[in-house]
């Protein structure tokens, strides 16, 4: 349904512009070099949803055979590029001045995300197993989010290691939609013969769960952890 691609493609964008915009705020507190480098982001943000339209336009996304899987080139640049910043110190500085409470709150969006999947379902175009009705709990770790940034670091009436399993059992919880997606993609490995299978993703606009709302949800939760770590 129509309705569908459009809450889909604004929740893309409305939560790649939370996201840019927070990273904004943070960096003007940090540097004018710390600000550059968001807007380089957000350059970077904007060619990669560019070019992996262009690449899904041309069909490169519904080749589910190809070896090695089309699909990981959507998957891991973005993540491997995020994690990677993450993890070699680079964004220290500028999730120092970003209050805690940002990166868990934001994940608020995965609620939408739940939801276009469930219609999806509904209409026949994705298989119920990537929905709540199915194995997909990913909604509760939107549903959660915004509870646990709150009582965690605006009242602080919950301790931090609340926010610390919270994360992990985040990237938990997106690793089992993930692998059931491609357990139930027409490739090679397929295990769950659901109809219809897990094609969508690899059209427009929904190549962008996989190429940028799956590494997005994943990054936030490496730079809450990081972000926690640093913590007394």
């Amino acid at each position: 349904p129509l309705a569908i691609d459009v809450l889909f493609v604004v929740t893309v964008i409305g939560t790649l512009a939370l996201v840019l915009g927070g990273a904004s705020r943070a960096a003007a507190r940090v540097s004018p070099g710390a600000l550059r480098g968001v807007r380089v982001a957000a350059v970077a943000a904007g060619g990669w949803l560019a070019l992996t339209a262009a690449l899904t336009d041309h069909g490169f996304f519904d080749d589910f055979y190809a070896l090695p899987p089309h699909m990981l080139l959507a998957v891991g640049p973005p993540l491997l590029g995020a994690l990677a910043l993450i993890a070699s110190g680079r964004l220290d500085r500028l999730l120092a001045a970003m209050p805690p409470s940002w990166p868990i709150g934001v994940q608020v969006f995965r609620i939408a995300v739940e939801i276009v999947l469930w219609r999806l379902a509904v209409a026949g175009v994705a298989p119920g197993i990537m929905t709540f009705t199915g194995r997909n709990v990913d909604i509760l770790v939107g549903l959660t989010a915004p509870i646990v940034a709150y009582f965690c670091f605006v009242r602080r009436t919950w301790p931090a290691r609340v926010a610390w399993w919270w994360n992990w059992a985040g990237v938990l919880v997106l690793l089992n939609v993930v692998v059931h997606a491609q357990l139930s993609a027409p490739t090679r490995f397929r295990v769950f013969a659901t109809e219809p299978a897990t094609t969508f993703i690899g059209d427009l606009p929904y190549i962008w769960l996989p190429a940028v709302l799956v590494p997005l949800a994943w990054a936030l939760h490496a730079a809450s952890l990081r972000q926690l770590r640093s913590r007394p």
